[in-house]
């Protein structure tokens, strides 16, 4: 039975070169199928079977637009998330399915409520920088570029359990959160490439059995040297 992977709006969603994903997974596993959303087609896991769905970051006003196309869908989203279809949402794509957005002159987006998490926005004040950290027994080291902090409900399992870096919110040292399969993250990179055994991870949970990466050789050996330099303590993570 083939895998179908579907791709969420990759014409608006693909800020960061974070398309990168999609494309290193393409290497990875040829084999699946690979569905192409745009932005105002219907999504095809509306009516079929997905075993993945990703989206990339967007501007503020594509955000507003991609609330609206997925309204429709709410329940079938939800339904998705609980049978553990994996979700992987990079950079402010995640923002969308929690409660709400709310900008500092007090104007507040409504999300698609799906999961218990809200962001705060400051346009006047984005932040980047580098994280380090670990989910479950990988390191991850990526990098971060936002406006917003996010704050997750309780009830979900922090993503990275953050050792160097700026957190996702002030209140606690951590990046993103899970919940079942659906992985909810600011990291940019693209994720997927810079963070090789994450992405095995994710491979293993698709095909039910360990898979080897496209250039796998090649990106442990500079996933090994970031890490390196990650964790030197000169260099300035933010």
């Amino acid at each position: 039975m083939s895998i179908v992977i579907e791709e969420l709006f990759p014409e608006v969603c693909n800020l960061f070169g974070d398309s990168g994903n999609m494309r290193y997974l393409k290497l990875c596993l040829p084999e699946a199928e690979y569905i192409s959303t745009p932005l105002n087609q219907k999504p095809y896991f509306a009516d079929n079977d997905v075993d993945m769905i990703y989206m990339g970051p967007m501007t503020e006003n594509t955000q507003l637009q991609v609330i609206e196309r997925l309204k429709p869908y709410k329940k079938r989203i939800e339904e998705l998330i609980e049978k553990g279809v994996i979700f992987l949402l990079t950079g402010n794509s995640h923002e969308i399915f929690g409660q709400k957005i709310i900008d500092s002159d007090g104007t507040v987006v409504e999300g698609l409520k799906v999961t218990d998490f809200y962001a705060k926005r400051n346009m006047m004040k984005r932040f980047s920088g580098l994280v380090l950290g670990n989910y479950e027994d990988i390191e991850i080291a990526a990098f971060r570029a936002q406006f917003t902090e996010g704050f997750p409900g309780e009830d979900y399992q922090p993503f990275v359990q953050m050792t160097k870096g700026v957190p996702m919110n002030k209140k606690s040292f951590t990046e993103g959160y899970v919940k079942n399969n659906f992985y909810a993250t600011y990291l940019l990179g693209p994720l997927l490439v810079l963070n090789p055994f994450f992405t095995k991870k994710l491979l293993h949970k698709l095909c039910k059995k360990d898979r080897t990466l496209a250039f796998e050789t090649e990106v442990v050996r500079a996933y090994e040297i970031r890490l390196e330099d990650f964790k030197d303590k000169k260099v300035d993570i933010h």
